[in-house]
């Protein structure tokens, strides 16, 4: 369990005011508008942005959580690109694996055939499957993605949300998104955040199309079949 207990940032017109949510082990999905404060939220959990931060108060397994090296991983919006090969990136932070370990990651992520490239060279979609395997490879109890949809085609998309539900299997997993039919249709709980405020968590099922368009500010339809959601716009 991941408890924020008080959360507060505050800069120029925006101020962002967090208390009391807990994120269970699990797919927990973050929600809400552009400006919205959902990478302010995720930034302020792990404690960046310090000269923002006016309070921040937060427990992982009941126990005060000040530094996060050692519980979080954490893959924000933007990443700066080295000058260095996938094989050696996917370790950078981790450290020595097993090699059954790390060909297994680099199975899964579909890195086998760019290895020997360097991290500049590839795609948007392919240096986000490089970031979410080196996660992958750090295995931290806690694991937070900002937009961790973002440059991944619909194919991958949907990979990485089944790899994001076999790690909330046994960890507390944290991703806001920008496609909620995509959140819904995978996560455990939703958490909504607008104009600095969140709502939530709530059960995936428990999410309405009268709470989406409340908190996107347009009129939005949800269509739940097989366990597949739908989101979409009012046209009429």
């Amino acid at each position: 369990m991941l408890k924020i207990e008080q959360l507060q940032i505050s800069y120029e017109t925006f101020g962002l005011e967090i208390e009391e949510i807990e994120f269970p082990q699990g797919v927990n999905v973050v929600l809400g508008p552009n400006g919205g404060g959902k990478s302010s939220f995720m930034e302020g959990i792990i404690g960046y942005g310090h000269e923002t931060l006016s309070k921040r108060s937060i427990q992982f397994r009941g126990e005060p959580l000040e530094r996060v090296e050692g519980i979080i991983s954490y893959l924000p919006q933007e990443n700066p690109r080295f000058r260095v090969l996938v094989r050696e990136y996917l370790t950078m932070t981790s450290g020595s694996v097993p090699k059954r370990v790390f060909d297994e990651t680099v199975m899964n992520f579909d890195l086998e055939g760019l290895l020997g490239h360097s991290i500049e060279s590839l795609s948007g979609g392919e240096f986000k499957r490089a970031q979410c395997a080196q996660v992958a490879l750090e295995d931290k109890p806690v694991i937070m993605l900002d937009e961790m949809e973002q440059g991944l085609d619909m194919n991958y998309q949907h990979e990485m949300m089944d790899w994001i539900c076999r790690e909330g299997e046994g960890k507390v997993i944290v991703a806001s998104m920008h496609d909620a039919s995509l959140a819904l249709t995978y996560a455990d709980t939703i958490t909504l955040v607008k104009d600095g405020r969140a709502e939530g968590p709530m059960p995936s099922a428990s999410v309405t199309a009268e709470m989406l368009s409340a908190c996107y500010g347009l009129p939005l339809t949800v269509k739940r079949q097989e366990g597949v959601a739908l989101v979409y716009r009012n046209l009429l």
